[in-house]
Parts: structure tokens; sequence; C-alpha cells
């Protein structure tokens, strides 16, 4: 259980819900403009191999931008989840509190500063994407 007193998961639940409303506020505005400017139908009406690679590029990156938009809103279910739990600030590895100044600064935080560090330095291998 963390030592997180009830005001400071109350700032933060809120805060992840403003981070939630802020999120599904741009991926309706995506889904609106992804309905007016269509990329298939401009790949059937340029001829150029030139405008078909911009117009799927565009068409990527959107795609891209929204599959990160989709994945933070999970992360913010799963930390209000949490919330819900009183699971809330527990390392998932070690079990350690979370700090509050952590929690602050990354809502969705799962592992204490160690914990992650400790991750980050055994999988800095893998790719991560960037756009």
């Amino acid at each position: 259980m963390s030592r997180l007193n009830a005001r400071q998961i109350e700032q933060l639940r809120l805060a992840l819900q403003g981070k939630r409303a802020t999120l599904q506020q741009a991926v309706r505005a995506e889904l609106a403009y992804g309905e007016q400017a269509p990329y298939a139908a401009i790949l059937e009406e340029v001829s150029d191999e030139g405008d078909r690679a911009t117009a799927a590029t565009t068409a990527d990156f959107d795609n891209e931008i929204a599959r990160r938009h989709g994945a933070a809103l999970r992360e913010i279910d799963a930390a209000l989840e949490r919330i819900g739990d009183h699971r809330y600030g527990s390392c998932d590895d070690c079990g350690a509190d979370i700090g509050f100044a952590r929690l602050t600064a990354f809502p969705t935080a799962t592992r204490c500063v160690d914990c992650q560090r400790r991750r980050e330095h055994v999988h800095a291998h893998e790719a991560t994407p960037s756009l």
C-alpha cells in the first residue's frame, strides 16, 4: 500500500482524469480530420509517385499518433483502476512506494525510480519507435 495521503491521491486522480479528457478530445479531433481527408481517396487520385509516397507517409504518421494516444489512454485507465483498487503508488516490481514527486511528474508510473532504472538498463537494447 502506498504512503500517499488522501489529498495527494485525489490530486493525482484529478490530473489523470484531466489528461484523459485532453487525450479523448485530441482523438475525436483526429477522427474528424481523418473523415475530412481520407488518404485512400488521395492515393487513388494522384498519379505521381512522390504524391503517393507523401500521402502514404501522412496516413502512417496519423495512424502512429492515434496508436500512441490509445496506449496513453490505456495507461491512464490502468492508473485510475489502481487508484480504485488501492494499489496506486506501489512499485509493480519490488512493492516499494513510488514517491509523490515521481507520480506528479509521471502519474501513470508503475515502478519506483530504482526499478525503472534497472528495467531501462536491462531492456536498453530493445528498439523504441520514434516519430
